[in-house]
């Protein structure tokens, strides 16, 4: 059995998304477009359903959006997982079923509401429909240097013929007007190390152009690394363990821009409210947490210090309720304390931009669209609370 483009410990982020794949390979064509809910019920619109707080799409046919950050002149940048390849000849079975491997990952610009992609052939690994790849998860621009992607590991020996596996596992960058070139080897490091003590596995998933410094979140290693502009990687933080079952998970970097220290968001488990988000300061050591969330996969504190936390499965909806109902919303902590939140459909990566909330929404979703509805494609949403 081979495994999927995601390695073993670190699939509970991909995992997460089995018994949604489960449920859409049971609708049918009519019912995945129309979103008709059981019992004749209204049709359900998750964009509608949401739009109670008036959120904008700004684009959409985004191809699984994940991590969303500004570049140093402060445009959005979305890393794009990709949809793996729909060449059948491309599948492999993984533990979690097929697995279709292609290099369909992007980084894009988003100018004005267009999309300008700045990287392309990235390594993407999806089930057959194009749905919860992973790849290319995370993006970031140095200042004055490279584009960068980080891409996640899968072993060389499980790719189809004819898909280099160069770049699994490593930092990729790309300066305009130049081609990928990988910039670090992440999945090395954690071969050498091993930070958490748990055995070898890697999943490299966000990476953060910080302080003069290139961060990469490895989800599997449960570690934060700090990379050289000559590729040397060094461990900066490891993630605090909650068990032998049970891992931080760091899914999200993100600077805070009250603070200055560096945010990280756990997935930690399925487990309603077990999550946190940590600030950790220049040195890597952990100075508070915010707690009660639940598979945080973005996260971004303006600088009046309120606190936006993407949550993957949170919310009132289920797996089941798929597509009547859809899980995910975003998460307000008020610098008082006080919580409130926005139902979106799979949120994934979040920043604030001129005291503007900007999440990718249905990230989990190809370009073509969730359940083969383009109006449930990839998103990026503004947001008002």
């Amino acid at each position: 059995m081979h495994p999927t483009l995601a390695s073993s410990r670190s699939r509970r982020v991909l995992a997460l998304g089995v018994g949604v794949v489960g449920t859409l390979a049971l609708l049918t064509p009519h019912t995945a477009v129309a979103g008709t809910a059981a019992g004749g019920a209204q049709p359900y619109d998750p964009i509608a359903a949401a739009r109670r707080a008036a959120p904008v799409v700004v684009v959409d046919g985004l191809d699984n959006p994940r991590q969303l950050t500004l570049t140093p002149s402060r445009r959005l940048l979305v890393a794009q997982a990709g949809h793996g390849s729909y060449d059948k000849r491309n599948c492999v079975q993984g533990a979690m079923g097929p697995q279709c491997i292609g290099l369909t990952g992007k980084v894009t610009l988003i100018v004005d509401g267009r999309k300008k992609n700045v990287m392309s052939g990235l390594l993407s690994g999806a089930s057959p429909d194009g749905t919860f790849a992973t790849g290319s998860d995370g993006a970031a621009k140095r200042p004055g240097g490279p584009y960068l992607s980080i891409i996640t590991y899968a072993p060389p020996e499980t790719f189809p013929e004819g898909i280099p596996s160069a770049q699994a596992g490593r930092l990729v960058s790309k300066r305009i007007g130049g081609s990928n070139r990988v910039a670090a080897n992440i999945t090395a490091f954690e071969r050498r190390n091993d930070p958490d003590g748990e055995g070898v596995d890697s999943n490299p998933y966000s990476v953060l152009a910080w302080k003069g410094r290139t961060l990469v979140a490895d989800a599997a290693a449960d570690s934060i690394l700090t990379v050289s502009r000559r590729g040397h990687v060094a461990l900066f933080h490891t993630m605090r363990e909650y068990g032998a079952k049970v891992d931080a998970v760091p899914t999200v970097l993100a600077p805070d821009l009250r603070t200055g220290n560096l945010l990280v968001g756990e997935l930690h488990s399925e487990l309603p409210g077990k999550a946190r988000v940590w600030a950790l300061d220049d040195d890597g050591d952990a100075v508070r947490s915010w707690r009660g969330f639940t598979t945080v996969t973005g996260v971004a504190r303006s600088a009046d210090g309120t606190l936006y936390v993407s949550e993957l499965f949170g919310g009132s909806c289920g797996m089941a309720q798929i597509p009547t109902c859809f899980p995910g919303r975003v998460v307000k902590v008020a610098p008082g304390g006080k919580r409130t939140s926005v139902a979106v459909p799979f949120p994934a990566g979040i920043v604030t931009r001129n005291g503007k909330v900007y999440v990718n929404a249905f990230s989990t979703s190809p370009a073509k669209g969730f359940g083969g509805n383009p109006a449930w494609s990839g998103q990026l949403w503004r947001l008002r609370f």
